[in-house]
């Protein structure tokens, strides 16, 4: 996964990172204040070799002293030393209980023991070492002859406990925190399998990414982007895809375009709409057909009328050009017309493909919006007899799965996938998926527009 991956998963679940960081600096807060304080006390003891005349006598009791060392820090737990602490304070603790109080060590290449006790009460730590310290002397000089252990560093009440330590725990509370919460908002990532952003999608289609729309509070109040004002980011979006398309396929340029999605609700009606809008903005003349006969909504987006449309003209009740309406300069719309009992059948039949011909005849491109591919079988269909067919995907609602199956249908038909869309994208920066730079005006159309022939 690229960083860039990582960063966009921290955005969309920063609430599962910020909810895991808060509950460990909460556990780490109670624990804390539930922790009992703990102070130590250290005292040291100097070891030396036994005096001698003889200077090879000298200089092996000294070596040998030096070896040895750590194994006089380790009598600190022996009974001679628990059993005389416990006599000399009067300590009404076990060996066991006392033995976790004590503990001493040996600084890297000194002759020298520091004996450290723990107590909840300074006083009584200081106590303990010191007492630990004399005890331990007497404990190894009984036993070694070569050695002479002298109190150098007497123990003193602490003035702060060494436990617990809130800053310190706090601070681990928080790095816990971030590194569950981050684990888990990846693993959390890696388990859904919605598609998320573009490259995930194109390899799911295994199709090129022909553009990202993003997500406009607007879209129902201007359901056209380009109508939408002069900085509008999604009309952006659109008007790069018409440009990724015209650069689609240069030797065989499509001019009927299907447009599909997997499930309902991922929103290819408004990429058709859009993208028949913005190819009549560049100067051409377009149709915009729904060809969802099970659930039509573009005459009720755009404020048409539906008496008459697609299968009005199918079945001979009007002429192609009496049912096409106008929806704009150069962009004409061919509505579904009365609801059929069987609209596969219905778009399956060759009088389909005989009305799309007869509207190249009359416009330069077709678009064609179609029922969801997975539901139903009316979207392969319509894909069939185009030219070319868009995918489009719902950012964070469509999955994986079900985008390789709508791809996989659509391969079956022999229908050929310009390129996958990803829709209703969350930005947080302008520049992510939109412009930061709008023209002042629009570049003039790249060709003359031609009137729609009517008869």
């Amino acid at each position: 996964m690229t960083l860039r991956g990582y960063l966009r998963i921290l955005r969309e679940q920063w609430w599962l990172v910020a909810l895991m960081t808060v509950a460990a600096i909460a556990v780490a807060v109670a624990i804390t204040a539930l922790t009992s304080d703990e102070y130590s006390a250290d005292a040291r003891v100097l070891v030396s070799a036994s005096g001698t005349y003889d200077p090879l006598a000298q200089a092996q009791t000294i070596a040998y002293v030096q070896t040895q060392v750590q194994t006089y820090a380790n009598v600190i737990s022996s009974p001679d030393v628990l059993h005389a602490v416990q006599k000399d304070l009067n300590l009404q603790i076990s060996d066991s209980d006392l033995k976790s109080k004590l503990s001493a060590s040996v600084p890297t290449a000194e002759s020298i023991i520091d004996v450290k006790a723990t107590d909840g009460s300074p006083a009584v730590a200081a106590a303990i070492a010191n007492s630990a310290a004399t005890a331990l002397v007497a404990a190894v000089q009984k036993y070694s002859t070569s050695a002479r252990l002298f109190p150098i560093g007497p123990a003193t009440a602490p003035s702060s406990p060494d436990s617990p330590q809130p800053v310190l725990n706090i601070a681990l509370g928080l790095l816990v925190g971030l590194l569950v919460g981050i684990a888990l908002a990846v693993t959390r990532d890696l388990l859904d399998n919605r598609v998320k952003d573009p490259e995930v999608l194109s390899r799911a289609a295994g199709s090129p990414a022909m553009g990202v729309v993003v997500e406009d509070s607007r879209t129902n109040e201007h359901v056209i982007a380009t109508r939408a004002g002069p900085r509008n980011v999604r009309a952006e979006n659109f008007r790069q895809m018409r440009a990724n398309l015209q650069f689609a396929n240069v030797d065989e340029h499509p001019r009927v375009i299907a447009v599909a999605s997997s499930i309902p609700g991922e929103g290819k009606t408004t990429v058709a709409i859009n993208l028949a809008s913005t190819l009549a903005e560049a100067g051409f003349t377009v149709c915009l057909v729904d060809a969802d006969l099970r659930r039509p909504t573009i005459a009720k987006v755009l404020g048409l009328l539906s008496p008459v449309g697609l299968t009005s003209v199918l079945v001979h009740q009007v002429d192609l050009g009496e049912a096409l309406q106008s929806a704009g300069p150069g962009l004409f719309v061919l509505t579904s017309g009365p609801t059929p009992p069987n609209p596969s059948e219905v778009l399956s039949s060759s009088y389909v493909r005989d009305v799309v011909r007869s509207l190249l005849d009359r416009v330069d491109y077709v678009v064609l919006d179609t029922a969801p591919l997975l539901p139903v079988a009316d979207g392969f269909e319509v894909a069939a007899l185009a030219d070319g067919t868009l995918l489009v995907a719902r950012q964070g609602v469509t999955t994986d799965t079900q985008v390789k199956r709508a791809a996989s249908g659509l391969r079956r038909v022999d229908a050929k996938i310009l390129g996958v869309v990803l829709n209703r994208v969350t930005h947080r920066r302008n520049d992510e998926y939109g412009y930061t730079y709008y023209a002042a005006e629009e570049k003039k159309p790249s060709r003359s527009r031609r009137g729609v022939k009517t008869k």
